[in-house]
């Protein structure tokens, strides 16, 4: 039996990771991706990287990095929801500060703006400041190019990376992180509730994977067909709709792209829903989980409800945060949807 928070809406979008996927799997391989590009002698370093002996010492150099988390913790409060830009920010702070000091890189982010408030060209400037080309410092340019590719091998591995990205392997040897993948949730339940919600409403996925990590897990779960195809929006179809509007403006997480597309489906064009040109009734039946920041700020945005789950990576630390930024609902975890 459904909780009847449900009874209200039509349709139905969950964020993936931190909603029904850990997060871990994807800190790991933001961890080393930010030890390759900065000390490794492929990228801006000295290092020959041992992809198995940085691997051992995964857990080290994530509390280095990441100063026990809390610049991930900062980083998602600031809006951002995809660990390329973790890792972007973490190496332009390295790079326009010129340190290999992460606390001091810590310090350093923190007088960054939120998302929405000009981040991303915070960065980028900061980048060209230190003498970066601008197509090189620039969000989405040469060196964010760099760390979704070392990322993207680092979480696939050698062998699969060369298969799903157009790029030959840049560092063989890396085994892959995905394979040890589960639900942050006990797994027996959350295919219930899939399943049950599957049964009276359109269900969808709002997430920054790419298409083919999106799927994966939901496949393994045997939950994939409880999802409604055209609203399962990634960063595939984030690629598709920023070439298509021909804009510089990025559809990522906060804005309201990604669930509009998932409350509509294929009934627009990307530039119908860019420009705002659709009926919203749509929207306020929808409602959108997640469980941070960028998510309830999109669903806003797009005219849904927004319904948190405390399962991030602030836990319980985070009510008062969506307290405050006005979350319609606020569970402990997605499960307890499930009566």
């Amino acid at each position: 039996m459904l909780n009847p928070i449900l009874d209200r809406y039509d349709t139905v979008l969950l964020d993936m990771d931190g909603v029904i996927t850990s997060e871990e799997v994807y800190w790991n391989a933001a961890t080393l991706t930010v030890r390759e590009l900065l000390f490794s002698d492929r990228y801006f370093g000295a290092e020959v990287c041992d992809p198995e002996d940085w691997s051992n010492k995964l857990q080290t150099y994530r509390k280095e990095e990441f100063c026990d988390d809390a610049v991930i913790r900062h980083i998602k409060q600031k809006g951002i929801n995809n660990n390329w830009d973790l890792s972007w920010v973490v190496v332009g702070g390295a790079l326009s500060q010129n340190t290999r000091d992460f606390q001091a890189i810590f310090e350093w982010i923190t007088t960054l703006p939120a998302v929405k408030d000009g981040l991303y060209d915070s960065v980028a400037e900061a980048l060209e400041k230190a003498g970066f080309a601008k197509e090189e410092a620039a969000h989405h340019g040469g060196i964010w190019k760099k760390i979704q590719l070392a990322f993207q091998e680092w979480f696939l591995g050698s062998e699969l990376f060369s298969k799903y990205w157009d790029s030959p392997s840049l560092q063989p040897g890396k085994p892959g992180l995905t394979f040890s993948e589960e639900p942050i949730v006990d797994k027996a339940r959350l295919v219930t509730l899939l399943s049950e919600i599957s049964k009276t409403k359109r269900l969808g996925i709002g997430s920054g994977r790419p298409r083919v990590e999106a799927e994966n897990p939901l496949r393994s779960w045997g939950v994939y067909d409880c999802f409604t195809e055209d609203a399962i929006i990634t960063y595939n179809d984030i690629l598709a709709a920023q070439d298509a509007i021909n804009n510089t403006v990025s559809l990522a997480k906060p804005h309201p792209y990604m669930f509009l597309r998932g409350v509509f489906g294929r009934k627009y064009t990307d530039d119908a829903l860019f420009n705002s040109q659709y009926d919203a009734a749509p929207c306020k039946k929808t409602l959108v989980i997640g469980d941070a920041g960028c998510d309830l700020f999109s669903a806003k945005s797009a005219g849904c409800d927004f319904l948190a789950v405390l399962t991030g990576i602030e836990g319980e630390g985070a009510r008062g945060y969506f307290e405050e930024n006005g979350a319609d609902y606020i569970l402990s975890n997605i499960l307890e949807l499930l009566n």
